[in-house]
């Protein structure tokens, strides 16, 4: 055994399942490599029956649950399992670097670090390492927001200049400061009205760089701005990016990084081996009907199975926000969807997935959607990946988030409902994107995917709402954004409508070509991805 990587994992699914696949994927490209991940015991028994299905060499996987695995979950215990996380990883670290005869292992010469909740336990990590081991940030997501959320607006420094200075503090605690300036997300602590400039994608104003149909960003500001503050002294990062998906971003990001003596490792989306071979419910492909999908929901089969039949393959329109970042702040906004989509002359058949508390309709609009028998609401478990590999879902209607994110801070591990990405789950079957931001880093990944060459996706723009709302620099967006109702409905009708035109087969198109080319890269050996597996290997 010539290479040991330890990894701490954030409890959120959205994280540890492509870490997951991403540590599978190094086991298989170096046979002399061993891994140890140390993650909360709410997650470890998801992580194995994860592995249940996976092809490894498990002698060389040791996932080490620690904290209490029978606590009753609320939002508050997050809190308590991130405690227990770190304490427990710092005890765990100490005992791999000690190396005697009887150790096992020999000691990590890499660390990971989740860049959600690693920022805590960031500092006593480095003393214990050293100066020989190296630290590389997981950042679960995508290449071009990952300087944008931790390193161009140097948020440790703007808060530190205005928290000395008693004019700019204006009487607000350390926190609020905080606060403000992750909420502005333009490096300061106000909205200005500003141009940013994000290699990738085209212009946008600041106050377009976060959606707020969840409400203010203000809850993820202290986990931003650890991470921010970590950024700054880890070696190296793993983004979940490729050329294929992002091909603009990927060199002037390195370069950034560069400049600072900073590595970036860009890995491509990690997923089962399903997603690129279609081996969930058969091989080679989608399968031709949905009555071979392995869902468990016998509803949601047979209405799978009846609009297959009645309107064909990949007819059907596929909902899903996840949970916290359900459009809570305009509900409005919902139901006008909804209104549309069971008003068109040409029927769109949906399904729209509910998961977690706070992603909900009224129930009067569910019953009106299984009586149209145009769509079906699901507030049960759907296995997200059948269904997409069903050979029905033609578009995907999602917030645009590259991972679980916020939302499974505060849904229960151990049974909530995976929304890992929508993005690349829907672009490993070809199927393109309708993208509604509503918080975090999503609005930016709305502006990659609708933009460029080959845009895979349709943004919604009359969705916007509070701060957001004002003119746009982007040539393809309505002249006035007001977020009325009016407005949003009639962008709800044209978006339908442009499913089935010239523009929306372009999208196809370009989404069958993203499939393609991840599956390349996928099966080439020496693919740019398999290139990048052997530096993180080496490194």
């Amino acid at each position: 055994m010539s290479r040991h990587i330890a990894t701490l994992l954030s409890p959120a699914w959205g994280h540890a399942l492509p870490y997951l696949h991403l540590a599978i994927r190094l086991l298989r490209t170096d046979p002399s490599l061993v891994i140890t991940i140390v993650q909360h015991n709410l997650v470890v028994p998801k992580m194995t029956r994860e592995l249940e299905g996976c092809k490894y060499d498990a002698r060389r996987l040791s996932i080490l649950g620690v904290g209490s695995a029978n606590a009753e979950f609320t939002p508050a215990i997050m809190e308590q399992a991130t405690k227990e996380l770190v304490g427990g990883w710092l005890e765990i670290l100490a005992g791999l670097m000690a190396t005697d005869a009887s150790t096992k292992w020999p000691r990590p010469r890499t660390v990971h670090m989740d860049f959600l909740g690693g920022g805590f336990v960031f500092q006593p990590t480095k003393k214990l390492l050293g100066l020989s081991v190296k630290v590389v940030m997981f950042t679960s997501s995508g290449v071009t927001t990952m300087p944008d959320v931790l390193d161009t607006y140097n948020f440790p420094r703007v808060v530190r200049r205005i928290s000395e200075d008693e004019a700019k503090r204006e009487g607000r605690t350390q926190q609020k400061i905080i606060v403000d300036v992750i909420t502005a997300w333009n490096g300061s602590d106000k909205l200005d009205g500003r141009v940013l400039h994000i290699p990738g994608i085209p212009d946008i104003y600041d106050y377009e760089h976060i959606a707020r149909g969840a409400g203010d960003p203000d809850g993820v500001a202290s986990v931003i701005y650890s991470a921010a503050e970590m950024s700054a002294g880890v070696d190296a990062f793993i983004a979940l990016g490729s050329a294929a998906l992002e091909p603009g971003s990927i060199s002037p990001v390195r370069d950034f990084y560069r400049a600072r003596g900073q590595v970036v490792f860009a890995v491509g989306p990690q997923m089962h081996d399903s997603y690129f071979d279609g081996s969930c419910g058969g091989s080679g492909g989608p399968l031709p009907c949905p009555r071979n999908a392995k869902l468990s929901n016998e509803k949601l089969k047979r209405f799978l199975e009846d609009k297959f039949q009645k309107h064909g393959p990949r007819s059907v329109l596929y909902i899903s926000f996840g949970s916290l970042f359900f459009p809570r702040a305009t509900p409005e906004h919902v139901n006008a969807m909804v209104d549309v989509l069971l008003q068109l002359d040409e029927e769109l058949p949906f399904v729209f997935v509910l998961a977690g508390k706070l992603a909900s309709l009224p129930e009067d609009i569910v019953n009106r959607i299984h009586n149209s028998g145009r769509g079906l609401v699901c507030d049960f478990w759907v296995e997200q990946q059948a269904v997409l590999q069903s050979g029905c879902v033609g578009w995907v209607l999602t917030h645009g988030g590259y991972k679980c994110g916020r939302h499974s801070l505060y849904h229960d591990p151990r049974t909530h409902l995976s929304r890992f990405s929508s993005i690349t789950e829907s672009l490993t079957q070809g199927i393109p994107l309708i993208v509604w931001p509503i918080g975090a880093e999503q609005a930016v990944n709305a502006v990659l995917l609708s933009t460029g060459p080959a845009p895979v996706a349709i943004e919604l723009f009359q969705i916007r709402a509070g701060a957001q709302l004002g003119p746009s620099l982007r040539s393809d967006a309505p002249r006035n954004i007001t977020g009325t109702l009016a407005d949003a409905t009639a962008e709800f009708r044209k978006t339908f409508a442009d499913l089935k035109s010239a523009k929306g087969r372009a999208l196809v198109r370009n989404a069958l070509s993203v499939r393609k080319l991840w599956r390349q890269e996928r099966a080439v050996r020496d693919s740019d991805p398999a290139r990048e597996l052997l530096r993180l290997v080496e490194y």
